[in-house]
């Protein structure tokens, strides 16, 4: 796939210095950043916590370098229509995995196909389009009046409107309707996007998420956005909707990411590592941890992470409070009050094994305490884990992007997806085979990259000066 786009003599000066950027990037030196703090706005997507997180931690590693602005793209819309949505989503990837899997692989270019051709969408995304409509119809129906962006209401009940299909054909079926519906959504939100952006004019855009960068892209096509732009992927695996003309760089978590890529992204991406919080730069000793937590320093503690969703937390505390009394199972069910309710009587039954907390922001305390995590493979949580030398076995994995974490667990022998009955022989054989343990925990430390928000921060840095050189040399 090509992504370029005929150069100007404009361009291929900002190619030209662009490039020396990359070349800085490769040989850790810095470019000098004279003038005026450079201004840095930063998109991301709560849809996914993962990705608000990594821009939060790219905006603390630019604290006193830059002026920095972040936009989600969930605010662009009516906020009870944000959030159906969000209970639409979780929805697919909870009760039709298999449908949301298909949907998230679909071959490379078919959203742009969706989003920017006139002709029709494949079969596929046909059926995805009748299944979200039904999802939503019940969702839509708690939205309420008024509020920014109150007609978001409307159009939202337009789209969730039962329009079946039959086969393949488009024509009287109210597709081509619904079609219209999305296309127009889309347009909408980044028409509402683009005054954010000319507001704060920023000098670099940096995206962690795929959909406000394909917006900002678009924008950028047609003369609207002139910043410098950036792609933070924080996955382990490129979906193809992140292959945007215009984005200089793309900043990803691994270098085997790139392996087998032939499309004009491998030659703008580099490797630094998933953004991640200040403190996991120079994580605590295992016993510093473990006195911080009041855990016994010979003990064996397993962590249970279920991500904000709490998915599947309860069966796996159950489960691995069959060992032995040794073992010490520390449990973050997030926003599932269900688990926590089974979780919070467990812990009446093993008062001295059984620790269920809330989030925090010091998770890199909690991993380092721990000798194996179980948990759902977000992104952030994979690349956390990793940094803080720690396996990661999955007992669920939502598919799609999760679907690329758990490969990458799998192939580099640091994890992988693990079946509700495994769980406690794979945890058994791992706690009972010290040398094999911590051989698996070093090779997760070398996989780990602990300074990724550093890393990205420069690169934005260095991208606000080269945007400044072109301007002076287009004067």
């Amino acid at each position: 796939m090509r992504l370029d786009l005929p150069r100007s003599g404009l361009q291929q000066a900002r190619e030209a210095l662009v490039t020396s950027v990359n070349d800085a990037a490769v040989d850790d030196e810095p470019i000098s950043h004279d003038g005026p703090p450079p201004r840095v706005l930063l998109l991301t997507s709560g849809l996914g916590l993962g990705h608000v997180r990594a821009a939060q931690a790219v905006a603390a590693a630019l604290k006193e370098q830059a002026q920095v602005a972040t936009v989600d793209f969930w605010s662009l819309m009516h906020a009870g229509a944000a959030r159906a949505i969000h209970a639409t989503y979780l929805d697919l990837v909870q009760n039709h995995s298999d449908l949301y899997e298909r949907l998230y692989h679909l071959e490379a270019g078919t959203w742009r196909q969706v989003l920017e051709s006139r002709s029709g969408p494949p079969r596929a995304v046909l059926e995805v389009f009748q299944l979200i409509a039904s999802a939503a119809a019940n969702e839509g129906m708690s939205i309420s009046r008024g509020g920014r962006y109150a007609s978001d209401r409307l159009l939202y009940s337009l789209l969730c409107t039962s329009m079946p299909y039959d086969g393949d054909s488009l024509a009287g079926n109210g597709v081509r309707a619904r079609l219209a519906l999305w296309k127009f959504t889309w347009l909408r939100l980044i028409r509402r996007l683009e005054p954010a952006i000319r507001k704060f004019a920023p000098d670099v855009i940096v995206s962690t998420q795929m959909i406000p960068a394909a917006m900002t892209s678009y924008l950028q096509q047609r003369g609207k956005v002139q910043a410098s732009m950036i792609g933070v992927l924080t996955d382990f695996g490129v979906h193809d909707f992140w292959k945007q003309r215009g984005i200089d760089r793309y900043c990803v978590a691994h270098r085997s990411i790139l392996e087998g890529d032939g499309s004009s992204t491998s030659s703008r991406a580099v490797v630094t590592g998933v953004p991640l919080m200040p403190d996991f730069a120079f994580p605590l000793s295992q016993a510093e941890a473990r006195r911080e937590l009041g855990l016994p320093e010979d003990a064996q503690v397993v962590l249970v992470l279920g991500g904000g969703l709490g998915i599947s937390v309860d069966t796996a505390a159950t489960t691995l409070l069959k060992r032995p009394a040794s073992t010490h199972v520390i449990v973050m069910p997030g926003k599932n009050n269900k688990a926590r309710a089974v979780l919070d009587k467990l812990a009446i039954e093993h008062p001295q094994r059984l620790k269920v907390c809330d989030w925090t922001d010091r998770m890199d305390v909690y991993l380092r305490a721990a000798d194996v995590v179980v948990g759902k493979p977000g992104g952030i949580t994979v690349a956390e884990a990793l940094a803080c030398g720690r396996p990661l076995l999955a007992t669920r994995s939502l598919g799609g992007q999760e679907g690329f974490n758990v490969d990458f667990l799998t192939r580099h022998g640091v994890g992988g997806l693990v079946a509700d009955g495994e769980l406690l022989n794979r945890v058994d054989a791992l706690l009972g085979d010290r040398e094999a343990l911590q051989n698996m925990q070093r090779r997760a430390w070398l996989l780990g990259q602990r300074d990724g928000a550093a890393r990205v921060a420069n690169l934005a840095l260095d991208l606000a000066s080269v945007r400044r050189a072109v301007a002076l040399q287009s004067r």
